[in-house]
């Protein structure tokens, strides 16, 4: 995936994740103004992200969220660090079950990311054991 840029985060996620596609569409039918991308990964990516972690039933769809994420931890663009950080990262460092299942799909970046956010938010005891 090229470095992503905020301005093309959105396309990137639905052309990474077209499982996203319904709940786009739900989001633009009572969305007035067109949505971020802070509201799209809220309401959109983390609704499919969260049921595929507890499941673990569906091993290519993480592979492919993952990959995703991956590529914003290493963008050179530091909003799209920040939204990974902000819309997903910080939700799984504070609730140990859910990072737990999503620490093994995550990338060498993604993992520093969350290692410097659990340290922010002081949560480090949720990171699992190396």
């Amino acid at each position: 995936m090229r470095n992503l840029t905020y301005d093309c985060v959105e396309q990137a996620m639905k052309d990474a994740v077209p499982e996203v596609q319904d709940k786009y569409a739900e989001l633009l039918r009572w969305h007035t103004d067109p949505p971020g991308p802070y509201t799209l990964f809220a309401q959109v990516l983390k609704p499919v992200l969260l049921p595929a972690l507890s499941s673990g039933s569906d091993p290519a769809l993480l592979k492919r969220i993952f990959d995703f994420f991956e590529a914003m931890a290493g963008s050179s663009d530091v909003q799209v660090r920040n939204l990974l950080q902000v819309e997903i990262v910080e939700k799984l460092v504070n609730d140990k079950t859910k990072l737990s299942s999503a620490w093994p799909h995550m990338g060498e970046a993604t993992r520093k990311i969350t290692q410097e956010t659990a340290r922010i938010w002081r949560c480090e005891e949720n990171l699992p054991e190396e």
